[in-house]
């Protein structure tokens, strides 16, 4: 029975990620994911312009507010409850507090997995900067070879600040890394196997540093992909629409129905909502990865290829 599992999970690995079975573990990362990646395709944040996000975001909050509105001034009018000034107050301020829970916890998730995608973008730097140096311990004609297919290789890994507002553009940067990506891992193997003076812990640092760079490309991946769950935003959704109609009628009860107060608490719920979902993504709005380190790396890359 073990072995049975075994074989259907390497059967159902094959089949989601297009690898023989056989595959070793090098082999796997040498190849290229297929372009068009469904889990790419899965960020709807990646199909709506970013500003779009923000007037999304306050119109939903802006029409329950207006229900409010009216559901207040109606009940008013056929129900008048001098009393009953107060008696919302506490449902109120709950849901106001739920609201500031879940904006903090949310804006701190997001903050984390910012720093994680620029810690991320410095380990990538430094491991393909340590197999560009350890590429000279090859012999020519390989070591010219893998250092050039390393310095292509940096160079896809570098994204403009803002370069990227599609999900097309974000699925074609990720092909093209993981396409020359491919090359790197075959033109290791062929290069010390050539004859040379190249001992074998030498040989040994050489793949370990080649390996530390295919690993660091899926962590780096992993990052990416690691988003706010949509859930999540429709939660605060749910949450902050909930508490502006019961302010919102709370106050068209009472006869205080201002209504500019309650739109400007509706622009920054939704101005904050905004942020969160920049930060989530740090690809196409205000607040961008810095790249500056890959940037240096390709031009010290540069200076010394032929």
């Amino acid at each position: 029975m073990p072995t049975q599992w075994l074989e259907l999970s390497c059967l159902l690995e094959a089949h989601l990620f297009g690898f023989a079975p056989g595959d070793s573990r090098a082999d796997r990362r040498s190849q290229p994911t297929q372009e068009g990646s469904p889990v790419l395709g899965a960020y709807w944040q990646y199909q709506i312009p970013l500003w779009a996000v923000f007037f999304l975001f306050l119109i939903l909050l802006l029409i329950p507010m207006e229900v409010g509105f009216r559901l207040g001034s109606r009940a008013r009018r056929l129900h008048p409850d001098p009393e009953g000034e107060t008696r919302g107050d506490i449902t109120l301020n709950g849901m106001l507090t739920l609201l500031a829970l879940m904006l903090a916890f949310t804006y701190s998730f997001c903050v984390s997995r910012a720093d994680l995608r620029k810690t991320a973008i410095i380990t990538e730097v430094n491991t393909i900067g340590t197999a560009f140096l350890r590429a000279d311990l090859l012999p020519e004609p390989g070591r010219t070879d893998v250092r050039q297919r390393l310095y292509e290789y940096a160079k896809s890994r570098y994204v403009e600040p803002g370069s990227i507002t599609t999900l097309e553009g974000m699925e074609k940067v990720v092909a093209r890394s993981e396409e020359i990506q491919s090359t790197i891992w075959p033109a290791i193997k062929t290069a010390i196997r050539q004859d040379g003076e190249i001992t074998a812990p030498e040989k040994a640092l050489i793949v370990s540093a080649v390996n530390d760079l295919l690993d660091s490309h899926t962590s780096r991946m992993a990052v990416i992909y690691d988003r706010l769950p949509t859930s999540v935003l429709i939660l605060l959704l749910l949450i902050a629409g909930t508490s502006l109609a019961v302010g919102a009628f709370h106050s068209s009860l009472n006869g205080h129905a201002i209504r500019w107060r309650m739109t400007l608490f509706a622009c920054i719920v939704a101005s904050l909502m905004y942020l969160i979902l920049d930060y989530d993504i740090m690809m196409r709005g205000l607040i961008q990865v810095d790249h500056q380190s890959l940037a240096q790396l390709i031009h010290e890359m540069e200076a010394t290829l032929p």
